[in-house]
């Protein structure tokens, strides 16, 4: 993890896409050159589907229930909309209370 760290420092976009919620580009980056010195493993779809695959297939989440891990909220655009639909299907674990945080949204 350290050497992905380093690695993804040493970039010269690293300091634009610092606070940009897009961090895949530098996640492959890293992956491809640190991919010979760990272990790399395909997850399980049934475990952990994609936005994609869950949000697109009402059958397929009806036959998987109880089988999920994860479920990756990617196939949408934006934090508002990714968190509206969490919200929809019931699969957000925080509630609505961000605004009396000190954090506010995380």
């Amino acid at each position: 993890m350290k050497k992905w760290i380093k690695e993804l420092e040493s970039q010269v976009w690293s300091e634009l896409i610092r606070f940009k919620a897009n961090d895949q580009p530098a996640f492959n980056l890293a992956l491809n050159k640190t991919a010979h010195l760990v272990d790399l493993y395909l997850l399980s779809q049934v475990a952990f589907p994609t936005g994609g695959l869950y949000f697109q297939n009402e059958t397929w989440i009806k036959e998987t229930k109880g089988k999920r891990v994860i479920i990756h909220n990617n196939y949408i655009i934006g934090y508002d909309k990714k968190m509206k639909r969490f919200h929809e299907y019931g699969l957000s674990l925080v509630d609505d209370h961000a605004l009396e945080s000190p954090l506010g949204k995380l």
